[in-house]
């Protein structure tokens, strides 16, 4: 019903809740979060950079006023300062906030964020002067770009440091800010604490007011923001380094879909609408989302897979629609799925329960409904592809599966290279060819620990500088060569890490005589590494593997610790019982790990003690199925139909005989190199080298040549031990002795039995003379 009118003719004035044409007035609600949004095209020039487009009851509620500045921040976060507009616009959502592209670039702000506004808490102060770089580093028309900024800011206008400007076909960039409060950057020295003006600091960088004819103008071919303002890096793909082919295939894979859909509709067929990163952890999946995200111009949603997760029923289905129906609401548009495993597994394991299975029916669901959405791609990441949903993996849903896999030695120069270039030339010592031999080192080693493992030599520079003095010289503070090695030895490759062994530091020359043996080993490991563009050239294959066969006590095991030490590739030690698991298919699924993790960190070396424990001869008798199905197990993944590549098996044993025939073909363990008692120099070698301490500062009593000769027929380990017993025999005889004399050396052969005994040589010639395939 109409109001009644006045005897003047005018209308009453409506109660309270009432609007003018009687309707109840309803109260304004201001949303939780609003959403980030690009500026409409009309507005998106340079006089309006550092507005804020946002609706008028909402700045009315917050008790501001037209025109006036706000800070606009990511949940949770520091924030950048704006210029509240009001827009009055029926179809602008009252939860949406219209920012600039220049805007964005500094608050780390995507389309698509959840923002929080705030009133600002003082005025900032004017700028006495500005220094702008170019982000394609070209040579600035000092000229131009001054009157552009002058004429895009008008008389009055807010800059920040990190703040990029569209001019003409260049991207002026502020690198610096100084205020009357603040000195001149070219005043400030390095040693200065104080420099870091974004120490507690509201913002995320301190801005200014430019104010035209006051305001001075610098120009520099710096294109990054002074280190002093601790701005986060802009991630873009140029920063990524060792995936150049994957990076394209995203390109194509998004960007047509998002901003050329009209291509794939004049064939009739739908663009794709989904793309699946896989690796190992640590490779740059999620840093790839982060770079398409930040360069796609598209309006972002990200669901971190557990963080829509929710307790009460139905709820997480509802969450994922919401976000389905907000991307096609504000298209182009790019849903990103990180760990999708995590809400999305396998409905056919044993450990999906009702409410998986009802996630994973509502994302496929929800994704067969996007070929008529629009501009929309969705793009998922997870290190575990084999545990998702196999309906997911079907074309029309993710239709691209882009694998980032573990990064070749090229691929790490490049990501080392980008590490190094973040430091400026006089924080490091590095040449080009040193970065190169780190990278021929990491083996293994995916993007995560190379920047880790260069962030380590940074904290070994730091110690260096403090063992030497406790007043740190920061001009003297640089990372070397030195720094990058000591640093390996702390940071090991992810791929190994829940498989790292220390294992204790054996070099080659702590084995006495061997010479064949370390001869053969240096050849089967690093030929192959030092000359795989002959092998590939000649077609060759390097070989598959090598069997150590001889007595006990004789090397076999300590060549192995050896090659651990000397070979430089990834190391995996396997004691045979410990594979054997009393549940059906787990030793198995053991043998199959230890080939995977492997083949992620080749090259590698994995070495089986006691092979004969895991694989026993099939024709010598009655083995357990579980024997069995492990041999089987092992067979395949040295020679089967998955090619074995960049992987040496290592395998010891004193029992040759009683190996399966099949894993001694060719093929598998190729070579056969026999271990046997050590002669008589070699002998004389283990001599001198257990001895070096025994008689430190006199002359030795005892005659080496002549122990050298009584100890015939002993095993190497036999040797060692006539050396401590003779060592404890002069303990036992005078705790405070200082020598080791004959009669304690003749003590000790009394109490020593020789275990290689000539019926045992004569059986692995008999073998040696079987196998044909000695080394």
């Amino acid at each position: 019903m109409a109001p009644k009118s006045t005897p003047n003719g005018f209308k009453k004035k409506p109660s309270n809740g009432v609007t003018s044409d009687g309707t109840p007035k309803t109260k304004f609600k201001l949303p939780k979060a609003f959403i980030a949004r690009p500026l409409p095209a009309k507005f998106n020039d340079c006089k309006n950079a550092s507005n804020a487009i946002i609706h008028p009851d909402v700045l009315k509620e917050l008790d501001i006023n037209a025109g006036s500045m706000i800070v606009i921040s990511k949940l949770g976060s520091s924030g950048v300062v704006v210029v509240a507009k009001p827009r009055e616009d029926e179809q602008h959502p009252s939860n949406v906030v219209m920012l600039s592209s220049s805007t964005r670039s500094v608050g780390d702000i995507l389309y698509g964020d959840r923002l929080e506004i705030k009133k600002i808490e003082s005025q900032p102060p004017y700028a006495t002067k500005i220094t702008v770089g170019s982000l394609q580093g070209a040579e600035l028309n000092e000229l131009d770009i001054k009157k552009g900024i002058e004429q895009m800011l008008n008389d009055c206008g807010i800059i920040m440091p990190g703040m990029v400007f569209r001019y003409g076909t260049l991207n002026p960039i502020v690198v610096d800010v100084c205020d009357e409060n603040l000195p001149d950057i070219t005043k400030c020295s390095l040693d200065e604490s104080s420099t870091n003006m974004a120490d507690n600091s509201p913002y995320l960088s301190p801005p200014v007011i430019f104010r035209k004819g006051s305001t001075k103008m610098a120009f520099t071919i710096d294109k990054n923001p002074k280190a002093k303002f601790n701005l986060p890096p802009s991630l873009n793909y140029e920063s990524v380094g060792g995936l150049a082919k994957e990076i394209d295939i995203l390109k194509n894979a998004i960007y047509l879909p998002l901003h050329q859909p009209s291509l794939f509709s004049d064939f009739g067929v739908t663009p794709p609408r989904g793309v699946l990163l896989h690796g190992p952890p640590g490779t740059g999946k999620t840093m790839l989302l982060r770079c398409v995200a930040n360069t796609s111009n598209a309006h972002v949603l990200t669901i971190n897979g557990p963080s829509i997760v929710s307790k009460y029923l139905g709820e997480t289905e509802a969450t994922l629609r919401d976000i389905f129906e907000e991307a096609k609401r504000y298209q182009p548009s790019i849903i990103f799925i990180d760990e999708i495993d995590s809400i999305a597994p396998n409905r056919a394991s044993d450990d999906s329960g009702e409410v998986e299975s009802r996630v994973v029916a509502t994302l496929l669901t929800l994704m067969d409904g996007m070929g008529a959405a629009g501009r929309l791609v969705v793009v998922a990441a997870t290190n575990r592809p084999n545990s998702i949903d196999p309906a997911l993996r079907r074309p029309g849903r993710f239709d691209q599966e882009v694998e980032i896999a573990i990064p070749d030695v090229d691929a790490r120069v490049q990501i080392l290279t980008k590490q190094f270039e973040k430091m400026s030339q006089e924080r490091h010592t590095l040449s080009m060819e040193n970065i190169k031999t780190i990278a021929s080192k990491t083996h293994g080693y995916v993007g995560a620990d190379l920047a880790a493992l260069c962030r380590e030599s940074v904290m070994k520079a730091i110690q260096r500088l403090l063992s030497e003095d406790n007043n740190i010289d920061r001009s003297l503070l640089k990372v070397s060569m030195d720094d990058l090695e000591n640093a390996m030895m702390e940071i090991r490759p992810s791929a190994m890490r829940e498989i790292f062994l220390e294992m204790p530091k054996v070099y080659w020359s702590d084995i006495g005589g061997q010479d064949t043996l370390k001869r053969k080993m240096k050849e089967m490991i690093q030929l192959p590494l030092e000359a795989s563009e002959t092998f590939a050239r000649l077609g060759v294959s390097a070989p598959k593997g090598v069997l150590l066969y001889g007595p006990p006590g004789c090397s076999k095991t300590l060549t192995a610790k050896a090659l651990a030490t000397e070979s430089g590739v990834n190391f995996l030690a396997v004691k045979g019982p410990e594979i054997f698991n009393k549940y059906v298919g787990e030793s198995e699924k053991a043998i199959r790990e230890i080939f995977r993790k492997a083949r992620a960190a080749a090259p590698s070396i994995i070495f089986f003690d006691e092979i004969d424990a895991i694989a026993s001869n099939r024709d010598g008798g009655p083995s357990t199925s579980a024997e069995g199905h492990v041999l089987t197990s092992l067979l395949n993944e040295i020679d089967g139909v998955e090619e074995l590549k960049g992987v040496v098996i290592v395998a010891a044993t004193n029992k040759p005989d009683e190996i399966d025939a099949a894993l001694l073909r060719p093929g598998r363990l190729d070579r056969h190199i026999y271990v046997g008692p050590p002669d008589y120099s070699a002998r004389l070698q283990i001599l001198n080298k257990c001895t070096r301490k025994f008689n430190a500062s006199k002359e030795p009593t005892y005659n080496l040549v002549d122990l050298a000769h009584k100890t015939e027929g002993c095993s190497g380990a036999e040797v060692v031990l006539l050396c401590q017993e003779a060592g404890l025999a002069a303990i036992m005889e005078d705790l405070d002795a200082s020598k080791v004399e004959t009669r304690h050396f003749d003590k000790a052969l009394s109490g020593i039995s020789k275990i290689i005994t000539p019926q045992m040589i004569k059986y692995y010639e008999d073998f040696a003379s079987r196998s044909g395939i000695a080394a």
